[in-house]
């Protein structure tokens, strides 16, 4: 099981009327086998000087039902 946060920031407040800016956060639980696989693997290692982390998303412009199968 792989934990996903994602981190929202709604400046609007901040660039119409100079308010703060407004973070939330958003967590979602997945199953992907090969990514918690690789993540796991990078500190199975005593004294191991690699480290994984998820560092960026994207968003596909294809429909999951067009894309790759």
């Amino acid at each position: 099981m792989i934990r996903l946060i994602v981190r929202i920031d709604d400046a609007t407040m901040a660039a119409n009327v100079g308010g703060a800016v407004h973070t939330t956060y958003r967590t979602f639980e997945i199953e992907h086998p090969q990514i918690e696989r690789l993540l796991r693997a990078s500190g199975e290692k005593p004294k191991s000087f690699t480290y994984a982390t998820l560092s960026g998303a994207a968003i596909d412009d294809v429909p999951a039902s067009e894309g790759q199968p």
